[in-house]
């Protein structure tokens, strides 16, 4: 059977198949040294590691824990304006979303 297509190239030709190392380059070229890959790096800010350090810091938290739970418990921690700023955001990514 031949087969023949819109190229130029006409005919069949075998496909070998190579295993191992290819001998065909007879011009090998000296051996150079690796070619390095970029390294990422990350550089954190004074504000960052301050942010980090106020997040981290167990007896800050536990005293922000103590006054929100304490204003609950007075009943004072939910005002109007947290309430109106609350469900302000809400209807802001509700017409966002359309």
């Amino acid at each position: 059977m031949d087969v023949n297509g819109t190229s130029s190239i006409s005919g069949s030709s075998p496909i070998s198949k190579q295993i191992g190392p290819s001998n065909t380059n007879t011009n090998k070229t000296p051996a150079s040294k690796p070619i390095s890959s970029p390294q990422d790096e990350l550089e954190i800010s004074s504000a960052g590691r301050m942010l980090d350090e106020m997040t981290n810091d167990s007896e800050m938290r536990a005293e922000r824990l103590a006054q929100i739970k304490a204003a609950i418990d007075d009943g004072t921690y939910e005002t109007d304006e947290k309430l109106d700023a609350a469900l302000s955001r809400l209807l802001d990514q509700f017409s966002d979303s359309e």
